[in-house]
């Protein structure tokens, strides 16, 4: 990896699925980050704080929703996420911008159309990501790639030391953590279980 790639990684902690996937997510988002390839980095991004929303959502959330994206934003990103132009994001701004890019790979929204949320365009090492095509009632707002990476990188790391120091939410997070996919080798036993595939070499 590149330097820069650094700047978004995490080293992670033993023992705990949140953990590693979190460092997982890091060095995707840092591969898509070096490689040049802003819009998978910014997919990833969004998704993640989608991920974060519902492990810290309250006991009894079943699904990931605006509400569950909005609650984390609200705390572990705005406070340090602002536009290029200087202004102020909402956590409004940013669901809206998460649906647009993860439904239809543009910064298109029913919230920015009916003038609830600003449109957000991007930026990228020189680079800008526009909609040529934009109606839109509030004036767009820039957000640059890498400060978005960096501030969920933080808030990520938050949210884990919270989570460290509340074991009733954490281990509500890590049951919902257990959902998550795990990438080995499986067999299928007799009883029609997943069972891990031994390595050729034990």
């Amino acid at each position: 990896m590149g330097v820069t790639s650094g700047r978004f990684l995490y080293a992670g902690d033993k023992g705990s699925r949140i953990f590693s996937w979190f460092k997982e997510h890091l060095q995707a988002i840092a591969l898509c980050v070096d490689a040049g390839f802003p819009e998978a980095g910014l997919t990833l991004l969004y998704s993640g704080i989608d991920t974060l929303g519902l492990l810290a959502a309250p006991s009894g959330t079943i699904d990931a929703t605006g509400k569950t994206f909005k609650d984390w934003c609200e705390k572990y990103l705005m406070p340090k996420l602002q536009s290029v132009e200087g202004n102020p994001l909402t956590a409004l701004d940013l669901w809206a911008a998460r649906c647009g890019v993860l439904h239809t790979s543009t910064p298109v929204s029913n919230l920015g159309r009916e003038g609830k949320a600003h449109e957000l365009w991007y930026q990228f090492r020189g680079r800008a990501g526009v909609n040529l095509m934009a109606n839109v009632q509030l004036v767009p707002l820039g957000l640059d790639i890498e400060h978005l990476a960096i501030t969920f990188k933080e808030g990520g790391l938050a949210f884990i030391t919270d989570l460290n120091q509340d074991q009733t939410r954490f281990q509500i997070a890590e049951q919902r953590a257990g959902n998550f996919l795990r990438w080995g080798r499986w067999d299928i036993d007799k009883d029609g279980c997943l069972v891990p595939r031994p390595r050729a070499d034990s």
